[in-house]
């Protein structure tokens, strides 16, 4: 036993399920921390959101995924897959603060142009799709880096 009362395999065991529990949650972080943040830009630009409004604003969250989803599966007829290396998918959510803050902005956008109430159906719609486009670019630029990294 080490000083700390956990054995050097114990400390490794750990250490390889923090990175599964990253390589699991980082793309559901990095969204969290966007629709929340998008949320409170709305709520400060305009008056707080009445429950109709609240129900606009998922629906928009929820539609954009539905429509990206739908397209990239091909209508659902093809895997998303999870074949991703863990290094491509840890550099590239240490990007996210680019892909939270054009979401937000772009949502701050849609709620100064757009009436209140559209505006929360709409803001959450196109900072999702902001958001995970720019993320696909965060990822392509990883898996870039990577891959240089390899032929060194």
């Amino acid at each position: 036993m080490t000083e700390r009362g956990s054995t050097p395999r114990e400390l490794g065991l750990y250490v390889r399920e923090l990175r599964l529990s990253l390589r699991n949650n980082s793309g559901a972080y990095g969204f969290s921390v966007m629709i929340t943040s998008v949320m409170a830009m709305l709520s400060a630009l305009r008056s707080p959101p009445g429950p109709g409004q609240i129900v606009l604003f998922f629906l928009g969250a929820v539609a954009s995924f539905a429509i990206i989803e739908a397209i990239a599966t091909r209508g659902f007829t093809r895997s998303l897959g999870n074949q991703e290396a863990t290094k491509v998918i840890a550099l590239g959510s240490s990007l996210n603060l680019v892909s939270i803050a054009v979401a937000v902005a772009v949502a701050a956008t849609t709620g100064v142009v757009l009436p209140a109430t559209l505006g929360w159906l709409v803001g959450p719609f196109a900072a999702s799709v902001a958001y995970l486009l720019v993320t696909a670019a965060e990822m392509t630029v990883a898996r870039r880096i990577e891959e240089v990294r390899e032929v060194e």
